[in-house]
């Protein structure tokens, strides 16, 4: 098992917590002293305010975040970027696209045609397939070559709420994580071109599990008791690192006994792919999301927190990244862009300090797709050239990355 239980992260979180007091708001969150009128650069915090470039570092275009005309008004959970655009789900069961005629529903009802709000959405290496999961066991993807739909709500009797799903691997050979709000992960992989179930597990003691991904080293969680997890590649984990069978037996014995409120222990070949937990101790904070890129692995906190993972020291660091309840964190490179309640957005390049970039909404931004990387278009993905971040209300912002690039700042890519 890792043990990443470093002081340094708790003592570096209480050093943050004395140099900025949490206030509470109304909602039950809390926040930096800062009120919802002053940002923590000294400028307005107001919708007003950030539109117009308060706060930033001179350079407006850098910052062009513009509210995007969108086709509904229910709210809008998750974002991802496919093959030919981004996608986007929420309320209902909503399932919105964006052409170049801009944004347009594909799905009033979800997979199950039965108004159940989708809550998380992610695509497949190439991007040529979406899944999405949300409310009473709905779950499904969508073929982005044929317009295919398919439904595959409540898989192993499973109705409550998926929170959140995480997706690798090419289309027809993906792997696939889906976690609820039980504290359980089922495990699906993709053969022959139908969705195989395999066990459902909880990683720990069955808190809500609000984020998974996946990333290099394997698939990441997180629940709402301050517990983030990691299920390595096949053959990889520690807990099982022999082949042979009396090794594979003992390691299903020790992850029961870590993980007796597992609905269905790990064995044999499964056994390598147990979810230990690696931190983080003594969180302050509850856990929203969690993402693992190629450089960083992030959890998005409320009281506008961060924890950043170092693999190879086996340690978690406290970030303050602005007010607001963090919701969700992505980073391509050395940058990395965070959304949170109120509006807020915040973008930090090649440093510790995070910037809170102007928007035009205040209204709570919940989930973010950055686009894709130079370096997958070279691979032969299509891409549209867009930052999209969705919220309440049926909020659309994007950035145009070409802005970016032209204005000096760094590429993500």
């Amino acid at each position: 098992m890792i043990d990443p239980l470093e002081e340094s992260g708790t003592n570096a979180l209480d050093w943050l917590k004395r140099l900025i007091p949490m206030n509470s708001n109304e909602d039950g969150t809390t926040s930096g002293t800062h009120s919802d009128d002053s940002r923590s650069d000294g400028g307005e915090n107001t919708a007003e305010g950030r539109a117009r470039g308060d706060g930033s570092d001179g350079d407006g275009n850098r910052r062009s975040w513009v509210a995007a005309e969108s086709p509904t008004s229910r709210t809008l959970h998750g974002v991802a970027h496919g093959q030919d655009g981004p996608y986007a789900c929420g309320e209902g069961g909503i399932f919105l696209h964006r052409t170049s005629d801009g944004w347009r529903t594909l799905l009033e009802r979800g997979p199950g045609v039965s108004d159940n709000t989708l809550r998380s959405i992610a695509a497949t290496d190439d991007g040529c397939r979406l899944w999405f999961a949300g409310d009473s066991g709905a779950l499904g993807f969508y073929d982005v070559a044929d317009g295919h739909l398919s439904d595959y709500s409540a898989p192993m009797e499973k109705t409550s709420t998926w929170e959140a799903i995480a997706v690798t691997g090419e289309t027809g050979e993906e792997r696939v994580r889906i976690a609820n709000g039980s504290g359980e992960v089922l495990d699906c992989t993709v053969e022959d071109g139908c969705p195989v179930w395999g066990d459902v597990v909880k990683p720990g003691g069955g808190s809500t599990i609000p984020g998974v991904t996946a990333g290099p080293d394997g698939f990441y969680a997180v629940d709402t008791s301050g517990g983030a997890y990691l299920e390595r590649p096949d053959g990889e984990s520690t807990e099982s690192a022999s082949t042979d069978a009396d090794s594979a037996a003992d390691s299903t014995t020790a992850e029961s006994a870590d993980d007796d409120a597992a609905d269905t222990e790990p064995s044999g070949e499964d056994a390598a792919n147990a979810w230990e937990r690696i931190g983080v101790r003594n969180a302050q904070v509850d856990f929203q999301d969690v993402w693992a890129g190629e450089q960083s692995i992030f959890i998005a906190g409320s009281d506008g927190i961060a924890y950043r993972f170092d693999p190879d020291c086996e340690n978690w660091t406290p970030l303050y990244v602005g007010q607001g309840a963090l919701q969700t964190i992505r980073s391509v490179g050395a940058d990395a862009v965070a959304v949170a309640t109120g509006g807020r957005i915040y973008e930090r390049a090649e440093s510790v300090r995070w910037t809170e970039l102007e928007t035009p909404t205040d209204k709570s931004l919940l989930d973010l797709a950055l686009a894709r990387s130079s370096s997958d278009v070279d691979g032969g993905l299509g891409t549209v050239p867009v930052d999209v971040v969705v919220g309440a209300g049926g909020t659309i912002l994007e950035r145009d990355r070409r802005d970016r690039s032209s204005t000096g700042e760094q590429r993500v890519d």
